[in-house]
């Protein structure tokens, strides 16, 4: 399952859901901070999801634990919002993963000391 996977990662931030999407979720969080502290806080909770979870600025690749799924994080700053977006690679639906992945993500985030803010 991994290995058919690969070819079909989001490569770039999209800007919303396809519509009747049953495997991804979207939302902004009102941040403002800059984008080296927001990639230092993103590789620091990719790095607390799993050793699977792999980053690289503004893409994270979340794999679930027990089959190894691959989902695909983008985040972008646009210097007071900070977009979002979870998507499943395989399947049709998921369970409802990606949106809790971005609570999570989200409760992360709101609760994490920024010092710097964008310019």
């Amino acid at each position: 399952m991994n290995i058919i996977s690969i070819p079909f990662g989001v490569s770039e931030m999209p800007d919303e859901c396809p519509e009747g999407s049953m495997n991804c979720d979207y939302r902004t969080v009102q941040l403002d901070v800059s984008d080296e502290e927001l990639d230092e806080a993103m590789r620091e909770w990719a790095r607390e999801r799993s050793f699977t979870t792999t980053f690289s600025p503004g893409h994270i690749v979340d794999r679930t634990l027990v089959f190894q799924f691959p989902d695909d994080v983008h985040y972008s700053n646009d210097c007071g919002a900070v977009d979002l977006f979870s998507k499943s690679r395989l399947g049709r639906s998921d369970l409802g993963v990606n949106s809790e992945r971005l609570d999570e993500l989200e409760d992360y985030l709101l609760d994490y000391h920024f010092e710097t803010t964008c310019q």
